[in-house]
């Protein structure tokens, strides 16, 4: 035997030793024919140098491919970056009516049971790289004749014959050698199982050979998931396999001996058990074959189940019994359930497809049509099984010889290809768009037809057709862009010429981009007003920039269209350059003198009004400066109106030239111009404007070869110092000029009015209030503040007066006016809190103890964050605690308070907040935080008749009276429940110093 095996072995040697010298000799010969192309392909070095402007190295290879003799199948031409340049082949226009990929992998077989590789480096003639040639050559074209290559695949030839025939024999000898007689009954059996004796009917005892086949085939089925019951003839159980156990839910042990109908229990549809396939076998003496059921388990459970039984026999063919094999089809019923499901999904699908779709046979005979499809051409599903393609489409596939269904296989129909036109079941028709694409499943094939309805579509390319005709004839220009990218999608003919871009360059642009003034965010508010529905248009003026660089105004109306999709705004632009210039010149005319280009009266009157009304908030003067030129008209007699208007002309420059940007100066008309300043401080700085004006005019005029010397007059009324309006300046500014001129001209007198020497004060205490905080002229000093009961110090207010340096000190009531009336509240106030920390900081600097101090701002400071930093700042830098500080609010009645997260900052850490109770009527502001204090007046105390200290118990806060004056009314307001007192009556304000001296004659108990 092991003979036998040494010599099959070496006749495989044999073979293979053939086998390498063949593919040798293969090899050299392969080596060899690509040596001799190589000099027929080299001259593709210099044609591929001129690629691609040369075009000929297409042809060159089409014609090595044409050659008969040649033997060239296949060329695949690469430059030196790797990238492709062409492909030809001898077999690339082999077309089956075959799956694109299945066209594909039999092209590549053929080219490779056909032909071998090879590949060539491409030079020129300078011996630059130029290419890689990537060829296949036919295996049996070229013939090179070469004894070496003949004698070695003649040697192989004769040693493959030799191992071939030692092979057979060896095999040969091998099989009948090892050939066994077949005994399957022992092969189910252990190796260890003797061998069987022949039984014998009716002795009783058991058969270890039937037990050990009826374990080995249990356990096969079980790894099968079938189960396994063998029945005797009595119709009791002999064995069950594991799976059978799982089914049935008994044990083996269990059911030994059982009958089988009390173990396989299946049920009919009417939940009867029937009778088991098993006993049925037993019974009509024959095979059942698989049938569904189902099986009841021991625990109840019910499952569909496949059995199926067959006799046994025993030796002399007598029947032994049956066996039922059987399988859980819960799974498979499972997965049946859910592919129907898949399938109606499906169907539901392809129902809802726009398109219509229909499967025919390759003859074009309907096998199937979708819901679409049946609505599109007035049929039933049953009336469409059957009918034709020619007759759903007979245009071209009835009356234009020629054309079948299976021309529009592949993509879009080619543009030589007849338009399709369907045929309703009334005899109507409608364009069609079709695509075929050839179906095969299993061994049968046909087509997929989809066919779409583009009656809307050829209306709606028609219409477009007709308004992209009108649009592009239109004067204005017109934009659609998407409402998303913005990116243009459309432009017409008119707007490509006035910007100089073409619709490429278009394509890729916004309109930001051709709006040389236009802020993206306003376009973006536009653009959402019009998505929200707030407008239907709106109009919008900007410039457009040309692709040149220049530029030209446009008036927009911009347009939302929801029913695009998607979405698009379009623009309708007209250049209004004529329309802009005939505008501006009638502004100029309308508001400007035409000789010296100055502002005229309507214009005066307009900025003087402006002036007037801020004069009102900033408490500054304004000055109306009226010039009349002196002995203009002699000047006009003699040298004639041509120089007289130089003349003007200059002066006007002069007055520009001697004002600030903030200042106006307008021509009345002749010689008389009027100068608005605005922001003066006092009547001396009207005056030295006045001044340098006249200044201005030393000089004489220079007009080419005249020299005219030129003086003003001025005439000044400054607002308020003088009350009344535009006119009324205008008038007393022209009076003063008079009088100017009247003292010896070239001068300049300030109007005085009669004014009260209260109003003057308050006036002037308006206009430097705000220097007065900024210097700190300012005094602050401390007002102690008393318990109702007892002599205790629990806080102290802050006062403070004006040092002025005319008027002596000015109170704190009237100082707070004055800083109302110019502007300037929330300064004095934030100047108050400042004062309270530092003077907290040096009584803490000194070791003596402060209660809190109390400041008043108004409640409005708390709406930014600037206050609520400042504040922050301020405890920061000086290191105070903020419970030290009350800030009492005056909040106007009905306004609800806002704090700035800032603010509400403070308030977490621990900055407290009281309420200056300005009215009776009093409340606490919707939005205020915790609030400690309610501060009001002795006189408010008594009007409100005790609502003001209920409002205080209500909200839990202390009540203070702030403005005690006589010691006997204290009593009245501790009686009316007042909590703590302060006034001159009890102690006056201090300064620090004092007030600490003061605080050691009364005991601390702060608020």
């Amino acid at each position: 035997m092991r003979a036998l095996w040494a010599g099959f072995a070496l006749s495989a040697l044999v073979l293979i030793a053939a086998a390498w010298q063949w593919g040798h000799a293969e090899q050299l010969r392969r080596s060899q024919e690509l040596a001799a192309v190589a000099g027929e392909l080299q001259n593709l070095g210099e044609q591929l140098r001129a690629w691609p402007a040369d075009r000929g190295l297409r042809q060159s290879l089409g014609e090595l491919l044409a050659h008969p003799r040649l033997g060239y199948a296949r060329f695949d031409l690469r430059d030196g970056k790797g990238a492709v340049l062409l492909q030809l082949g001898r077999y690339d226009a082999l077309d089956l009516p075959l799956p694109r990929p299945l066209r594909e992998a039999l092209r590549s077989g053929i080219y490779r049971v056909s032909s071998y590789p090879g590949e060539l480096v491409l030079r020129d003639h300078d011996g630059a790289w130029r290419g890689l040639l990537q060829l296949r050559l036919l295996k049996s074209r070229r013939q090179l004749h070469d004894p070496v290559i003949r004698t070695m695949q003649g040697a192989a030839r004769m040693q493959g014959l030799l191992g071939l025939l030692l092979l057979g024999g060896f095999a040969l000898l091998l099989y009948r050698q090892a050939r066994p007689v077949p005994d399957w009954s022992s092969r189910l059996l252990p190796a260890d199982t003797p061998p069987r004796p022949r039984a014998r009917r009716g002795d009783g005892q058991p058969d270890p050979y039937a037990a050990g086949v009826r374990q080995r085939v249990g356990r096969a089925l079980d790894g099968l998931a079938y189960g396994l019951i063998l029945v005797a003839r009595d119709g009791r159980i002999v064995y069950t396999n594991d799976t059978a156990e799982q089914l049935t839910g008994w044990l083996r042990a269990d059911v030994q001996g059982r009958l089988v109908y009390t173990v396989f229990r299946t049920l009919g549809e009417d939940g009867i058990p029937e009778v088991t396939p098993a006993e049925a076998c037993i019974r009509d003496g024959q095979d059942l074959p698989p049938q569904a059921r189902a099986l009841r388990a021991r625990n109840g459970e019910t499952r569909p189940i496949e059995v199926m039984s067959c006799l046994l026999r025993d030796h002399d063919g007598v029947v032994d019994g049956a066996a039922m094999l059987f399988r859980d089809m819960s799974v498979a019923i499972r997965q049946n359930d859910e592919l129907r499901r898949q399938a109606r999904l499906s169907q539901g699908v392809v129902d809802h497809l726009d398109e219509g779709l229909l499967t025919t046979d390759p003859a074009g005979v309907v096998r199937f049509a979708n819901a679409r499809a049946q609505r599109m051409f007035g049929y039933s599903r049953d009336e469409m099984a059957g009918v034709t393609v020619t007759k759903l489409m007979p245009v071209p596939f009835l009356n234009t010889p020629g054309v079948r269904i299976g021309d529009y296989i592949g993509a879009r129909p080619a543009a030589h290809l007849p338009k399709v036109v369907g045929w309703r079941k009334d005899a109507t028709t409608f364009p069609v768009e079709l695509w075929v694409q050839p179906m095969s499943v299993d061994d049968s094939s046909g087509l997929v037809v989809i066919i779409r309805d583009i009656t809307e579509r050829l209306r709606g390319e028609n219409l477009a057709s007709r308004l992209g005709r009108l649009l592009d004839s239109a004067m204005e220009e017109i934009y659609i862009f998407d409402a998303q990218t913005l990116y243009f999608l459309e432009v017409n003919r008119g707007a490509q010429r006035n910007l100089g871009y073409g619709l490429d360059q278009l394509s890729m642009m916004t309109p930001l981009q051709i709006s040389e003034d236009l802020d993206a965010a306003m376009f973006q508010s536009y653009l959402g007003r019009l998505r929200g529905g707030d407008t239907g248009h709106l109009s919008y003026r900007c410039r457009h920039r040309r692709a040149d660089g220049s530029s030209y105004p446009v008036e927009v109306r911009l347009n939302f269209s929801r029913e695009e999709e998607p979405p698009v705004f379009m623009a309708i632009v007209a250049d209004i350059s004529e329309r802009q210039a005939a505008e501006e010149r009638l502004h100029q005319l309308a508001h400007f003198d035409a000789l010296t280009g100055l502002p005229n009266r309507t214009v005066l009157k307009d900025r003087l009004d402006q002036a007037l009304l801020a004069a009102s908030r900033n408490a500054r003067l304004v000055g109306v400066f009226f010039i009349d030129l002196d002995r203009f008209k002699p000047i006009n007699d003699r040298h004639g109106h041509e120089v007289g208007d130089r003349v003007l002309r200059a002066v006007a420059e002069r007055l520009k030239q001697g004002l600030r940007s903030t200042d106006t100066v307008a021509r009345l008309g002749g010689d008389e111009f009027v100068i608005v300043a605005q922001g003066l401080r006092t009547r001396e700085d009207a005056g030295r404007l006045a001044q340098k004006l006249l200044d201005s005019f030393q000089a004489p005029l220079q007009l080419d070869e005249l020299s005219l010397p030129v003086t003003p007059s001025i005439g000044i009324a400054l607002y308020p110092l003088v009350e009344t309006d535009t006119e009324g300046l205008l008038r007393y500014a022209d009076s003063a000029m008079y009088q100017a001129k009247q003292a010896g001209r070239a001068r300049y007198h300030l109007f005085e009015a009669d004014l009260a020497p209260e109003r003057r004060r308050r006036l002037e205490l308006q206009r430097e209030v705000h220097t007065a905080i900024a210097l700190n002229q300012f005094r602050a000093r401390l007002q102690p503040v008393m318990a109702a009961r007892g002599s205790a110090v629990t806080a102290a207010l802050l006062r403070y007066d004006w040092q002025h340096s005319r008027h002596g000190v000015i109170g704190e009531d009237e100082a707070a006016l004055a800083a109302q009336q110019a502007g300037v509240r929330a300064d004095l106030e934030l100047w108050g809190v400042y004062r309270a920390c530092e003077l907290l900081s040096e009584a803490e600097r000194v070791g003596a103890a402060m209660p809190p101090l109390l400041v008043e701002i108004s409640a409005f400071q708390l709406r930014t964050a600037d206050f609520g930093l400042y504040v922050a700042d301020l405890i920061d830098r000086f290191r105070i605690a903020p419970s030290q500080l009350i800030l009492a609010l005056r909040v106007p009645d009905g306004e609800t308070l806002l704090l700035h997260d800032a603010a509400q900052a403070l308030v977490r850490r621990g900055l407290r907040f009281g309420l200056h109770a300005g009215a009776v009527a009093t409340s606490v502001p919707e939005g205020a935080p915790l609030l400690c204090l309610l501060e009001v007046s002795a006189a408010l105390l008594v009007a409100g008749q005790g609502e003001l200290p209920a409002l205080a118990r209500q909200h839990g806060m202390e009540l203070l009276v702030r403005d005690v004056d006589e010691p006997a009314q204290a009593a009245a307001l501790v009686e009316a429940g007042v909590g703590h007192l302060g006034g001159e009556a009890l102690l006056p304000p201090q300064d620090l110093a004092d007030f600490l001296l003061r605080l050691q004659q009364h005991p601390l108990q702060p608020l």
